[in-house]
């Protein structure tokens, strides 16, 4: 099997500056993520298929399960990230590599990981909440909730500036929880960072890359749509390819 771009052949370390890439260089990261899913299509989309059955199991337990989903999530992705480094070495990629996060002393990690991607969604669900109530009000959100009240368009209407702000708040406080997440499973399970370290990392390289993964994310749009139009049955291959592309992405803005 050909070799992919990358190894993991230098030691791990703890710290590095990111690069800076030329914007197009978030087109790249499709480029490579489609190579990384052709060296081992079947496994990739059985990986998926397990990941996906393991969430649908975990969300349907009330309350605990969706956190429990939450805090394990960044588990997974560590161990296909080490899946990716599998294949980058000229290894076979296996159904394994999905669990490869729970061992060797990286779930704990990986785990907290969770943890703090549960506090910061938490903490923005707060200030989302806050915010309703600065510029909408309670009686405003009570019109809201209430579909059969007349008043509720007209309420809808009066309060549209504080709904766009609303969302923008909720846009904005998405975007920052990815930044700070993007890279942080694979500094963790590749590179031995500890959490708080890979989420800021994972923050600075983004920040430092802003126009790749504007780009990056215009191409993501196309492949979306074109995924959704057949059923759905593209993302059997989008899915794995953004896990691949995150590991692209590491692999030439971070990995030594």
């Amino acid at each position: 099997m050909e070799t992919l771009p990358g190894t993991a052949a230098t030691p791990p370390v703890r710290s590095r500056e990111p690069r800076r890439l030329p914007a197009g260089q978030g087109a790249a990261f499709w480029s490579e993520a489609w190579r990384i899913f052709l060296a081992a299509p079947l496994i990739w989309i059985l990986i998926l298929v397990i990941y996906v059955c393991i969430s649908i199991v975990l969300v349907i337990i009330p309350v605990i399960g969706s956190l429990a989903h939450t805090i394990l999530t960044p588990v997974f992705a560590g161990g296909m990230m080490l899946g990716c480094q599998a294949l980058a070495r000229g290894e076979p990629l296996e159904v394994g590599h999905l669990f490869a996060g729970f061992k060797n002393g990286r779930f704990g990690p990986l785990a907290v990981l969770g943890l703090i991607v549960l506090a910061l969604a938490i903490v923005l669900g707060i200030l989302c909440v806050a915010t309703a109530f600065v510029t909408i009000g309670m009686s405003g959100l009570g019109a809201l909730m209430d579909y059969n009240n007349p008043r509720a368009l007209a309420t809808m209407a009066g309060a549209g500036v504080g709904i766009m702000f609303l969302v923008l708040i909720g846009l904005l406080g998405a975007l920052l929880i990815w930044m700070a997440i993007w890279f942080a499973p694979a500094l963790v399970a590749i590179d031995g960072l500890e959490p708080v370290a890979a989420i800021k990392t994972s923050f600075e390289a983004c920040m430092a890359n802003l126009m790749p993964f504007l780009i990056y994310g215009l191409v993501y749009i196309g492949l979306a749509i074109v995924a959704s139009i057949p059923f759905g049955l593209g993302w059997f291959v989008l899915a794995p390819m953004i896990v691949a592309s995150c590991y692209a992405s590491w692999r030439q803005i971070l990995a030594s």
